[in-house]
């Protein structure tokens, strides 16, 4: 069995975005095959952990890949901070032609289109993708992933960081489709109430809205703040009272566009002129609309750079969308792109970042701790990816082994095959997900 059907076979998906399936990926031909370790998101640490207890795996799972999509060049991203992850790597690389890039702390590095120009010097094009400059990025956690396919492994369980407002921060393993409010009992749950949680990270990730839902292939953490905490009462806010805010108090004073990494990077995109759109109907917003086409949602713009805390990263979604919806969502703009001279000194250091914040005082090591975990349920979904969802494959009543195949994705179709994360028996199969009971 080739690489790539194993790595179908096993699930594999983009563990530090949206799911994309990386057996699709692998079909490619590239010179570049980058590993993307320079973790970026306030307090969390699940990559540095990952790369400083299995590097070994990360290390051979990017070799494997370098060698079925023929990328003479293999490289790591890892920020110069995680000095432990960097040993435990230059001892893996040492005889492979794996090299390590290093990186400084600051937000956003872990992005795609940062990785790739950091690291190789290009630029990938208005609304492109890596593949357009030679170049395939897979967070290090799929690379660990698609070791483990090259053995027979499927991906049963996510590596995380759950942290925060928790008794021991710790990074570990969790069983896919365990509930949310499980996982956080392995930090010996949460110490004062009430309390918000936010999935995945501060800046890109999402509020958890009901602790019974499951953690999923993509889950990268959990972070517990206060349900009085400034971010979480900003998050709390409608969409309709963001763009009231907005309008109401935008004064175009432009450090939205002025930090804005993608526009650093030489993209046209201009958080302040999308939030003229605010004050017109919805044929005038068309005009600003557009220079919202090319935002990352990095969320910068809105949680760092904007003076009066309004909501830039959100009016460029609110763009995009209305844009898309017209069918005028492609880019038909510039196509080069010319990086910003002053891109260099406008960077935001992390620790600044967790200051602007207010989460300083939540930082925590948040090490790995292996954990002998058994739930007594799973509620595992069926769409873990892009794609089409898996179709289930088991009955209610069959006995399951942890590994095993119980969704798979119809033929031709784009998507990832669903695995059992425990033993136990199915006791329900819901239109999204598999219910299976220890």
């Amino acid at each position: 069995m080739s690489l790539i059907d194993k790595v179908k076979s096993a699930g594999v998906v983009g563990a530090g975005g949206a799911g994309f399936p990386t057996h699709v990926k692998l079909q490619a031909r590239v010179e570049w095959y980058l590993g993307n370790g320079a973790e970026c998101e306030p307090l969390m640490h699940k990559d540095r952990e990952l790369m400083t207890y299995f590097p070994d795996e990360v290390v051979q799972g990017l070799q494997l890949a370098a060698a079925a999509v023929g990328a003479g060049r293999a490289v790591i991203g890892i920020k110069k901070k995680n000095h432990k992850a960097i040993k435990a790597l230059q001892k893996a690389c040492s005889g492979t032609n794996v090299k390590l890039h290093f990186f400084d702390d600051y937000y956003p590095a872990g992005d795609e289109y940062e990785v790739v120009h950091t690291i190789t010097g290009r630029l990938i094009p208005p609304q492109g993708l890596p593949l357009d400059v030679g170049c395939v990025v897979n967070n290090v956690e799929t690379l660990y992933n698609l070791c483990q396919a090259d053995q027979g492994k499927p991906v049963t369980d996510t590596f995380m960081t759950i942290t925060g407002m928790v008794k021991k921060p710790l990074s570990t393993w969790a069983p896919i489709g365990m509930r949310g409010k499980d996982v956080l009992e392995l930090a010996g749950g949460v110490t004062q109430e009430p309390f918000k949680v936010m999935e995945s990270g501060l800046m890109m990730g999402k509020v958890v809205k009901d602790l019974n839902q499951p953690v999923v292939k993509t889950t990268g953490g959990l972070i517990v703040l206060p349900a009085d905490h400034n971010l979480m009462q900003r998050y709390s806010r409608t969409p309709q009272q963001m763009a009231r805010i907005g309008h109401s108090a935008c004064d175009q004073c432009s450090y939205c566009t002025e930090l804005c990494p993608r526009y650093l990077l030489g993209y046209d995109v201009q958080p302040h002129l999308v939030m003229r759109s605010l004050g017109f109907s919805a044929m005038g917003a068309e005009l600003w609309n557009k220079y919202a086409l090319l935002c990352s949602q990095c969320g910068l713009c809105t949680l760092y750079s904007c003076p009066e805390a309004l909501y830039p990263r959100e009016a460029c979604f609110d763009a995009t969308t209305d844009l898309r919806k017209a069918d005028r969502g492609k880019w038909d703009g510039p196509r080069q792109v010319k990086v910003h001279a002053t891109k260099e000194y406008r960077r935001v250091p992390v620790k600044q970042l967790m200051t602007r914040l207010g989460v300083t005082r939540y930082e925590a090591e948040a090490g790995y701790v292996k954990l002998d975990i058994q739930p007594k349920q799973v509620f595992i979904p069926v769409k873990q990816h892009v794609g089409a969802a898996a179709r289930p494959i088991v009955k209610v009543g069959e006995a399951v082994a942890r590994g095993q195949l119980i969704a798979q994705v119809p033929d031709g179709a784009l998507g990832a095959a669903v695995h059992c994360s425990i033993n136990g028996r199915v006791v329900d199969i819901m239109d999204d997900m598999i219910v299976i009971e220890a």
